[in-house]
C-alpha cells in the first residue's frame, strides 16, 4: 500500500539500521535530469559519508571525555583531598585534552551540520512524491495511544491455535512529520496479546512465569512496567495513596502480559511435563486415557507476570521477599547513572534466586540523539565490567525508554486503569526488550503433580470484597489446590475453605506450584492478615530456631562472628536471629561426597535434570539456585568449634575431599553450618531459602549489606536440643621425655626402639593421675605409647609404646584431646588408637673396657673379676629365645634357636657346648652348639625341631 513518505533521516540511509539507500538513489535518478542523476544520487553518499566521519570523530571524542574523568577523581581530586600539590605535567595533559576536546566538538558540530544540510535537500526533492519507500521505524510506529494492534485467534481448536497478529491502518494525523523527533522514539504498540482473545483458552494452557523487576530507586521500574503490562492485579503501579504522594514504590506490584509461546519454550516445556507425568505415573495408578492426556499436554500461551519490586534501601525485605517469588530478573538501570548502590544488593539478590537475568539500560532518550548510541555502548561496557566476577558475566543488555521524558509519567499521570498495552507515553526500544525477553526464557522446573497435601501459598496482599469474601493473593509456592479444598492460616491457627480461585480476573479450577493467584475465602477478617503464608492443614510449624546450611555472600565485607545478631528473612517475613556458625570442614567432605552420589545417579539414570525433592517450598528463589546442597543433618556427628565463620576454608594432607572441594568452589567462600535462634518464632517449612542481612548498617555506606543465604535443613530447639550437638573444642599438652627403658632390636626392621619411656613436664605434682591412665600420647615421629602410670611424686609417667619409639632424651610428647562443649562432666575423648605390637629382643648395652688403673696398691681389674666370676659347668641357668633359624623340618619346625640371656659378654660359651637346654613351654630339648655375636647370646640345635615361639623362656641343665 502507498503512503506519503515522511522526512528522510540517516537511519533510513544507513544499511546497518536496517535502511536501504539504493531506493532512494533510484528515486533520485528518476526524479532528476539525465544530466543531473549522477549528482542528485550522489546526495545519498555525501550524507552516508558525513555521518561515518561524525561517528569516527565522535567516538574518539568520548575516548578523551573518558580519560580526562579519569585523571580528574584517580589523580587530581584525592592529592588535592590529600593535600598535595598536582603535578605540572599533570595540568598540562589535561590543560591539553580539554583543549582536543573542544576541537573534536567543533567538528563533530560541523558534520552534523553537513549530514543534516544534505538530508535536507533530499527531503525538499522527494517531500510530495507518493512513493513505496518506508522507513524501519514506521513498521512499529503510531503516534497515538489508542492505536492497537489486534490479536485474532482461530477459536476452532484450543489446543492448536494459532495467534495471528494484525495492524490498523494509521490515521493520516499519525503521518504528519515530527520536527527534531528520531522515530525509533514514537510511542509503538507492543506485540502482546489482549486479555480478551484469549477467553476461550484454558488457564492451565497457559505457561506462566514470573519475572522480577528490580533495580534501583528511580530507575524507571514501575514505568516499564506499566508499558509491558495488559492485565493489572489489585496492587499494581503505586496505587496505594502513599506511593503516590512520595512518588516512589513502597511496596510490590503485581501485572501480566500475554505473548505467543516461543517455539524453543514450546519444546522445553513439553519435555519437562513430560518428564515429571512420567515420575508421577510410576508412583500412581492412572487409566491409559489420563496418561496419554498428560504426555500430550502443550502450552499455547506464555503469561509473563511481572514482579514490581521498590528500589529504596528502606525497603530491602520488600525487596527480598519478591524476589523469593519469581523465576528471572530485569535488572533495571539508569544508562546515565549506571550501577548505584542498590543496583548491586539487587544484583546479588538475583544471583541467590535465578539463574537468568536481563540489564535493561533505561532512560536512554536522556542521551543526545547523535550520541546515542556510543553512550548507550559505554554504559554497556560499565556494566559488563560491574558484573564480571558474576554468574551474571554474560547477561544480555538492551537499551530502551520506558517513559521519554519522566520516569513516573507513565506510573502516576495516566488513568487509574489500562485496559489494553500500548496506552503509554512515547517509548524506544520495547521491542527490542521483549525480543531478547522472549529469547531468554526458559522452561521453569515445575512441581505439577496435584498435591493438596503439600499446598505452601505465599501471601502478599488482603483485602475484602462485598459480598464475596476476603480475597489473598500470592503466588503458589508447591503443591496444588482447589475450590472448597480446607487451608491453614499457621499464624492465627484458623482453618478456612476456599470459595474460589482466580488467576488474574480469570477464574480458575486449580492452582499449582508457580502460579499467581486470588483465593477467597469467607467468615475472614482482612485486617487480621497483612503477608505470610497459608498451608495444607498441619504442614507448616512454628519453629523457634533451626539449622540451616549457609554460604557468605562474597560481596559482604564484614566479618561473621557467631553469636551475632543478623535479620533473617524467610519468604514474606523478616525476623532476627541470633546466628552461631561450625562445621566447615566437616560439611565441605559431606558435600563432596553428596555431589559425587548426585553425579553417580545421574549418569546411571541418563538424566539432564533432575525435578524438585516432594516438599519443595520455592520457586526461582530456591535454595539450590543459590548454590546451596541439600544435606542432612546428622546429630551424631563430631563437630569441631569455631569462633567466627572462616572466610577460607584451611587444607590439610588427608582431606583430600576438602581439596577438591575448595577447587571447584575456589571462588566461593566455603559451607557452614549455622544454628539460627530466633528471637520471634516464625511459621516456615523446611528446605526454604533464608537471608540473612544486616540492615541496621547505614544505608549511604555504599556496602553490600546482605550477608549470607541458607537453606533450612531441622528444625532445632534450644531447650531440647542444646546438648544434642555435639561440637569440641581441641586440647594439647606438651611433655619431655625424661628417662628411657630398655633397649630392644625390632625384629621386622632391626630398629633399636624402646617400649617404656617415661616423661615429665605434662603433669602438675598433685595432679590425680588416676583420670589420665589409659590415655594416648604421640611423638614428633607419629610413634603412640599408653599412659601406664604415675613415676615417682613429682608428676613424671610410665608410658608404654607397642610397636617402639626411637625418641630420645628431651624429646617432646604430645597429649592430644578433645572436651565437647555441652558435656557436664568435661570428660577427656581421643580419637587415637593404638598401633598393633611389633616384637622385639633386649639388646644389653655392652661394657666399657678400662684402662688399668692401679689405685692404693690394687688393680680394679683384677677386683673386676673377682665381683663377675665365669659361669660353672654345673649351674643352671635361664634364658629367653630371641630368634629362630635353620632349616625347617617337615614338621615346619625351626632345628636352631638364639638364646639370650643364659650366658655374660665374658663367658667362654665354646666351653659349654653339648649342655642341655630345655624349652619350660614345650619341653624340647637341644643342645649349645656354639656362641653368636659378641654379646653373650648363643646358638642352640635343636635335631627335631622346636615348636616354642619367640620370646619363650629356656633353661640351661648342668653337665652331666
Amino acid at each position: 500500500m502507498k503512503e506519503t513518505k515522511t522526512k528522510i533521516t540517516i537511519k533510513d540511509l544507513r544499511p546497518d539500521k536496517g535502511g536501504d539507500p539504493d531506493k532512494y538513489r533510484k528515486a533520485l535518478s528518476e526524479l532528476s535530469p539525465a544530466e543531473n542523476a549522477a549528482s542528485s544520487a550522489d546526495l545519498v553518499d555525501q550524507a552516508l559519508n558525513h555521518d561515518a566521519e561524525r561517528r569516527t570523530l565522535q567516538a574518539t571524542l568520548e575516548q578523551l571525555r573518558h580519560q580526562v574523568s579519569e585523571l580528574q577523581t584517580n589523580v587530581i581530586a584525592p592529592g588535592k583531598k590529600a593535600g598535595q600539590e598536582v603535578p605540572a605535567e599533570t595540568l598540562a595533559q589535561l590543560k591539553q585534552w580539554k583543549a582536543d576536546i573542544n576541537n573534536l566538538s567543533a567538528q563533530v558540530k560541523d558534520r552534523e551540520k553537513k549530514t543534516s544540510d544534505v538530508l535536507k535537500r533530499l527531503n525538499d526533492m522527494l517531500e510530495n512524491v507518493v512513493t513505496d519507500i518506508k522507513s524501519p521505524a514506521d513498521h512499529y510506529s503510531a503516534d497515538v495511544a489508542g492505536d492497537k494492534r489486534v490479536e485474532e485467534i482461530s477459536t476452532n481448536n484450543a489446543a492448536t491455535s494459532e495467534i495471528q497478529i494484525l495492524k490498523r491502518p494509521t490515521s493520516p494525523k499519525q503521518d504528519t512529520p515530527t520536527q527534531n523527533k528520531d522515530p525509533e522514539s514514537q510511542p509503538q504498540v507492543l506485540p502482546i496479546i489482549s486479555p480478551e482473545q484469549i477467553k476461550t483458552i484454558p488457564p492451565e494452557r497457559i505457561l506462566n512465569i514470573n519475572v522480577g523487576v528490580l533495580g534501583h530507586v528511580d530507575t524507571g521500574k514501575t514505568s516499564l512496567v506499566k508499558t509491558l503490562s495488559s492485565v493489572l492485579s489489585t496492587a499494581a503501579l503505586d496505587k496505594s495513596k502513599q506511593s503516590r504522594a512520595r512518588g516512589i514504590t513502597l511496596d510490590l506490584g503485581f501485572s501480566a502480559f500475554l505473548l505467543p509461546l516461543p517455539d524453543h519454550l514450546k519444546g522445553e516445556s513439553d519435555n519437562a511435563r513430560d518428564c515429571n507425568n512420567l515420575n508421577n505415573n510410576s508412583n500412581s495408578q492412572q487409566n491409559p486415557q489420563q496418561k496419554d492426556y498428560q504426555l500430550h499436554q502443550k502450552y499455547d500461551l506464555l503469561q509473563v507476570t511481572l514482579v514490581d519490586c521498590p528500589g529504596h534501601a528502606s525497603l530491602i525485605r520488600t525487596i527480598i521477599g519478591g524476589a523469593q517469588i519469581i523465576d528471572m530478573v530485569l535488572l533495571v538501570v539508569d544508562a546515565t547513572k549506571g550501577m548505584q548502590t542498590q543496583t548491586a544488593e539487587c544484583l546479588v539478590i538475583a544471583e541467590m534466586t535465578t539463574r537468568n537475568l536481563i540489564v535493561v539500560l533505561n532512560k536512554v532518550d536522556l542521551f543526545p540523539e547523535h550520541e546515542r548510541e556510543e553512550r548507550i555502548r559505554l554504559a554497556e561496557r560499565k556494566m559488563r565490567n560491574a558484573l564480571r566476577g558474576t554468574k551474571f558475566e554474560d547477561a544480555p543488555m538492551v537499551g530502551i525508554s520506558a517513559c521519554v521524558g519522566g520516569e513516573k509519567v507513565a506510573a502516576i499521570g495516566g488513568s487509574s486503569g489500562v485496559d489494553f498495552p500500548g496506552n503509554t507515553s512515547v517509548t524506544h526500544n520495547i521491542h527490542g526488550l521483549l525480543e531478547i525477553l522472549q529469547s531468554q526464557m526458559r522452561a521453569p522446573n515445575r512441581d505439577v503433580r496435584p498435591s493438596p497435601d503439600r499446598f505452601h501459598f505465599a501471601v502478599d496482599h488482603c483485602f475484602p470484597i462485598k459480598g464475596q469474601g476476603t480475597v489473598l493473593t500470592g503466588t503458589c509456592l508447591s503443591g496444588s489446590a482447589r475450590p472448597n479444598d480446607m487451608v491453614e492460616f499457621p499464624t492465627l491457627a484458623t482453618q478456612k475453605k476456599i470459595k474460589g480461585l482466580q488467576m488474574f480476573r480469570r477464574k480458575a479450577n486449580i492452582i499449582q506450584q508457580g502460579d499467581r493467584a486470588g483465593i477467597c475465602v469467607t467468615n475472614f477478617d482482612a485486617k487480621l492478615m497483612e503477608r505470610g503464608v497459608i498451608a495444607s492443614p498441619g504442614t507448616v510449624k512454628l519453629i523457634r530456631g533451626a539449622i540451616a546450611v549457609v554460604r557468605k555472600v562474597r560481596f559482604f565485607k564484614g566479618a561473621l562472628h557467631s553469636g551475632a545478631k543478623f535479620h533473617i528473612s524467610v519468604g514474606h517475613t523478616t525476623v532476627m536471629a541470633t546466628v552461631t556458625f561450625w562445621g566447615a570442614r566437616e560439611i565441605a567432605e559431606q558435600a563432596d561426597r553428596a555431589l559425587e552420589i548426585h553425579e553417580a545417579e545421574t549418569l546411571s539414570s541418563n538424566k539432564k535434570s533432575q525435578q524438585p525433592a516432594l516438599g519443595n517450598s520455592s520457586l526461582g528463589g530456591s535454595a539450590d539456585l543459590a548454590g546451596l546442597p541439600r544435606l542432612k543433618f546428622d546429630w551424631n556427628q563430631d563437630f569441631l568449634h569455631q569462633d567466627d565463620y572462616l572466610d577460607t576454608l584451611p587444607a590439610t594432607e588427608n582431606n583430600s575431599e576438602t581439596k577438591q572441594q575448595c577447587r571447584r568452589d575456589e571462588n566461593l567462600p566455603p559451607l557452614h553450618w549455622a544454628r539460627l535462634e530466633f528471637l520471634t518464632p516464625v511459621y516456615c517449612p523446611m528446605d526454604s531459602l533464608v537471608i540473612g542481612s544486616r540492615l541496621d548498617t547505614e544505608v549511604n555506606a555504599n556496602a553490600c549489606r546482605l550477608a549470607f543465604s541458607g537453606r533450612l535443613v531441622a528444625r532445632y530447639d534450644a531447650k531440647t536440643d542444646d546438648k544434642r550437638l555435639r561440637t569440641y573444642t581441641k586440647k594439647e599438652r606438651v611433655g619431655t621425655v625424661c628417662r628411657l627403658g630398655d633397649p630392644y632390636r625390632r625384629n621386622d626392621d632391626n630398629l633399636l626402639v624402646r617400649y617404656e619411656v617415661f616423661g615429665t613436664d605434662l603433669f602438675k605434682k598433685e595432679t590425680n593421675m588416676s583420670q589420665f591412665v589409659g590415655l594416648f600420647v604421640e611423638t614428633d615421629n607419629g610413634d603412640i605409647g599408653c599412659i601406664q602410670s604415675s613415676f615417682g611424686t613429682s608428676g613424671k609417667f610410665r608410658v608404654h609404646f607397642p610397636s617402639g619409639t626411637d625418641v630420645k632424651e628431651g624429646d617432646p610428647m604430645y597429649l592430644r584431646f578433645k572436651r565437647y562443649a555441652n558435656d557436664p562432666m568435661k570428660a577427656i575423648h581421643q580419637d587415637i588408637r593404638l598401633p598393633p605390637p611389633r616384637a622385639g629382643y633386649r639388646v644389653d648395652p655392652p661394657v666399657k673396657k678400662k684402662k688399668n688403673n692401679q689405685k692404693n696398691g690394687v688393680h680394679l681389674e683384677a677386683s673386676k673379676s673377682k665381683s663377675t666370676p665365669e659361669l660353672t659347668k654345673t649351674e643352671v641357668t635361664f634364658g629367653d629365645i630371641e630368634k629362630l633359624k635353620g632349616d625347617v623340618l617337615a614338621n615346619g619346625k625351626h632345628t636352631v634357636a638364639i638364646v639370650s640371656g643364659l650366658f655374660s659378654m665374658e663367658d667362654d660359651i665354646n666351653k659349654h657346648k653339648g649342655r642341655l637346654v630345655v624349652s619350660m613351654a614345650t619341653d624340647e630339648e637341644g643342645v649349645i652348639s656354639g656362641s653368636f655375636g659378641k654379646m653373650g647370646k648363643c646358638k642352640v640345635l635343636f635335631k627335631d625341631g622346636i615348636s616354642a615361639k619367640e620370646g619363650s623362656r629356656v633353661k640351661m641343665l648342668p653337665f652331666l
